[in-house]
């Protein structure tokens, strides 16, 4: 087992977290945690310390934990309205299909099959525990409590609702730190074996001095008696499958295996199904609801992952799995993120082992005509696809169903082949039509009924995505979102940004999106701001569109990082950096704010008009404080096909972006490959001072 591809559950990052829990609750946790969560995995590791060891490696670890960090707990007022919004939203977005729905007494009511939440009231204040639901991720990077994508203030109802109702008060005194006692937990956190499993400060746990192969089955933890090992709460069952398992070598071990294993840990199939494993249970199945009945069970329940490996696209299951892309509005259940060394595996696993018949596509010469034929199908003189499904990020009237202009990224033609000849049989409660029952063209004028050139024609239409011809019946008038004297800005997805996209338009008609997912200034466009129609008329989970012209994108990755370790570009959130927020001056302009590595950045573009020539730009402004001088880092403005330098501090990007530097002197143009092709970068090493250091960048395009 020790080859196989499993990894270990990653234990809370204590540094994170302390500061966000009751200290209290911390202690009386640490010094009997068996108890006080019955089924957790951490295990009592003092089993072999006199009562008043105990008391004193508790008090020790527990002053030593809180010395970690500045954060301080704190008990604000609940607020009896968010509470009674927060039980709606918990029962509805996902919380109930691992933890207890419960009743209004707060009662729970599937207790015996669900996650228990423990002792809440007495862990957490409203805003330790807001904190702890916008990133779990952050302090649990396990990802058994995945992230929800909720957002500030959904948090805060959730967590108010949860904290609304305690059976015994929590304990709130004074809990003043002593700095000898820290001292000394230190070394008792290190002999009690606590970093084994328990990251501090980003530091990775210490391996442990045991390889898994060398584990003795019926010894030490796995026994059934007590010694100076850690004590871990294990039923004979779990000690029984858990000696079974250190038998089994890895060539027992297949894919399916390691599938099984993922969406069992993770808890994937209590919602989706795949195979016979899993699927919403007939008790949890009404908390499962939807914005359009029209739609059916497919409107509420998370879709199946039977054959999901022969159906979507590598690079789209990733997005889904790790950016949190989605494309069901109407489902109020959300995908959760669970992270992405949690679950990424999956879409090569699920690329092994889901396949379906290989299919011989038709040829057709006149290819005009072919994508001409697709868009008469989709419109209302054809098969009319529009009458349920949204185009274009426009939803449609009656059923939302999902994107037309998504699904050539989204599908693999074979399975779009399959679906199409017989939707029953790859997705049982769809509401999907059969157009071709038996094989054969239900609309016998087009293409002269030949169900696979139908079938074709509707594929390269489909591939033109965003730009597919509008068919013929949908007319949807624009929104438009305007900046007059003040800037106006709007935090929600944008086209290649996740979730976290905070678009800004300003009065001098330039506008920007700040992705607050991985840091970095994402695009750039003049003229109008944006339609916000996709988010709007879809509850919230669209896209937003930029209206305007002459739009330039920036690479995805943090535009500050370790000049030793640039740029290891992925989906998700960069794991050393972390959005603080932002505030607004007086005209409304946003200063983001984040950090990196013990450096607070601030980011502040505004508006500006370039007297000699009439014409706006951006000018950002970042500063960054450190409390010590700080070298090995870079800042990257830019990159391009092509990156040459002019005169005084600019940097000209693919002919069409001229950046001007000031204080260009450190400023360099470096050439790296990325997926083959040579790619360069207008880079900025940074030599940060004590206190405050700026860099000022004009953009002109």
């Amino acid at each position: 087992i020790s080859d196989t591809p499993l990894t270990a559950k990653q234990a809370p990052d204590l540094a994170r977290s302390v500061g966000r829990i009751n200290p209290r609750f911390l202690q009386q946790f640490i010094a009997d945690p068996l108890k006080h969560r019955p089924g957790t995995t951490m295990p009592d590791v003092m089993v072999g310390l006199s009562p008043l060891e105990r008391k004193a490696a508790t008090d020790e670890i527990t002053h030593y934990l809180l010395s970690l960090t500045d954060e301080r707990y704190s008990t604000p007022a609940i607020e009896s309205e968010a509470a009674n919004r927060g039980r709606d939203t918990f029962h509805t977005v996902g919380c109930v299909a691992c933890h207890s729905p419960r009743a209004e007494d707060h009662q729970e009511l599937l207790a015996e099959n669900s996650v228990p939440l423990g002792k809440v009231h007495e862990k957490y204040s409203v805003d330790g525990l807001v904190a702890f639901l916008e990133n779990p991720l952050q302090t649990r990077p396990a990802g058994r409590m995945p992230q929800l994508q909720l957002s500030h203030w959904e948090a805060i109802d959730i967590a108010s609702y949860l904290l609304a109702a305690p059976t015994t008060a929590s304990i709130t005194e004074p809990f003043p730190l002593n700095a000898d006692l820290a001292a000394k937990g230190k070394a008792r956190f290190a002999q009690l074996g606590c970093q084994q499993c328990h990251s501090v400060n980003s530091q990775k746990p210490a391996p442990t001095s045991l390889a898994l192969s060398e584990v003795r089955s019926n010894q030490g933890c796995l026994s059934d008696e007590q010694g100076n090992w850690p004590l871990f709460q294990l039923s004979d069952r779990q000690r029984t499958e858990m000696q079974a398992a250190l038998v089994r070598t890895s060539q027992d071990f297949t894919s399916s295996d390691h599938i099984a294993l993922t969406l069992t840990g993770m808890r994937c199939v209590n919602c989706h199904q795949r195979d016979r494993l899993g699927g919403v249970s007939a008790e949890r199945d009404i908390y499962f609801h939807t914005t359009n009945p029209n739609l059916g069970p497919q409107g509420r329940i998370p879709p199946t992952l039977t054959g999901v490996g022969a159906k979507l696209n590598p690079n789209w299951m990733r997005q889904v799995l790790v950016a949190g892309r989605t494309i069901r509005p109407y489902v109020t259940t959300r995908m959760p993120q669970y992270g992405a060394d949690n679950v990424a595996h999956l879409v090569e696993l699920f690329e092994q082992v889901d396949h379906l018949p290989d299919v011989e596509y038709p040829r057709f010469d006149d290819q005009k005509k072919l994508r001409e034929s697709g868009t008469e199908l989709v419109g209302t003189a054809g098969l009319n696809c529009i009458v349920c499904h949204t185009f274009q990020l426009k939803a449609a009237a009656n059923m939302p169903a999902v994107d037309l202009t998504e699904m050539a990224e989204r599908l693999k033609k074979d399975w779009f082949y399959h679906y199409m000849r017989d939707p029953q049989s790859l997705s049982r409660n769809t509401i999907m039509p059969s157009f071709w029952p038996a094989g054969r063209a239900m609309r016998k004028d087009i293409l002269d009924g030949d169900s696979d050139l139908q079938i074709e024609a509707l594929w390269q239409y489909l591939l033109d995505g965003r730009q597919a011809r509008t068919p013929r019946g949908l007319i949807v008038e624009p929104i438009e979102l305007l900046a007059t004297d003040e800037a106006v800005m709007l935090r929600r997805s944008y086209p290649g940004v996740g979730k976290r996209g905070i678009g800004v338009g300003y009065p001098q008609q330039v506008n920007l999106v700040f992705d607050a997912e991985q840091l970095r200034l994402a695009m750039i466009w003049k003229g109008k701001f944006a339609d916000p129609g996709g988010v709007w008329r879809s509850q919230g989970h669209g896209t937003v569109r930029p209206l305007g012209d002459q739009l330039m994108r920036f690479s995805p990755g943090p535009d500050l990082d370790d000049a030793t370790n640039p740029w290891v570009v992925d989906d998700g959130r960069p794991p050393s950096h972390q959005f603080m927020g932002y505030s607004l001056d007086d005209k409304m302009r946003p200063r983001f704010r984040y950090r990196f590595a013990g450096i607070d950045v601030e980011d502040y573009a505004v508006d500006q008009i370039d007297g000699s020539e009439n014409q706006a730009f951006l000018r950002r402004q970042l500063t960054f404080k450190s409390d010590a001088d700080r070298a090995g880092l870079t800042f990257r403005a830019a990159s391009g096909n092509s990156i040459v330098r002019a005169d005084d501090g600019v940097f000209v990007v693919d002919g069409r972006l001229q950046i001007h530097v000031q204080d260009a002197s450190t400023a360099k143009i470096d050439t790296r490959e990325v997926n083959g092709a040579a790619t360069q970068y207008l880079n900025i090493p940074l030599h940060l001072k004590s206190g405050l250091t700026t860099l000022t960048l004009d953009y002109r395009w």
